[in-house]
């Protein structure tokens, strides 16, 4: 089931956002700001407790990045990266070069829960009465064989 969470933002004057916990499923998708966004890359930060964060590079050594922020549009994460985040902070720019945004920027990110915990489980498969009915002749024709 996907779940939509509000966040994170990044504050007026601010490069890098608030941390969001996506531990409840598989982050699939990032929601830009509807807004305007000031000229910058977006690059992240991942975290496995919300307390201490790390630069999110990829096996190639470099940084993971979004190269232009479309207001509005969405991204899809792929499932690899998506797995390995528990928390995430966007940052406006990069480590080196961080670009503060004028206005505050809202995004919101997607997870993809596995809830059939939360389901009933379905119950066993019913034959029609018909289809007992013949069973039962079935049975009884076999009996009367023998």
């Amino acid at each position: 089931m996907l779940q939509v969470l509000n966040g994170p933002a990044i504050e007026a004057g601010e490069s890098e956002s608030d941390g969001i916990d996506c531990s409840g499923g598989q982050l699939v998708r990032i929601t830009m700001p509807p807004a305007e966004w000031d000229d910058a890359v977006l690059t992240f930060q991942f975290s496995s407790d919300g307390v201490f964060y790390n630069d999110m590079f990829g096996l190639d050594g470099f940084a993971v990045t979004i190269k232009e922020v479309v207001p509005g549009s969405g991204v899809i994460i792929p499932a690899d990266v998506g797995r390995a985040i528990a928390w995430i902070k966007f940052r406006s720019g990069t480590r080196g070069n961080p670009v503060e945004q004028r206005e505050r920027r809202q995004f919101a990110v997607t997870i993809l829960t596995d809830d059939t915990e939360d389901e009933a489980p379905a119950p066993p498969a019913r034959r029609s009465v018909k289809k007992k009915v013949q069973a039962k002749k079935s049975v009884a024709k076999k009996k009367g064989r023998r």
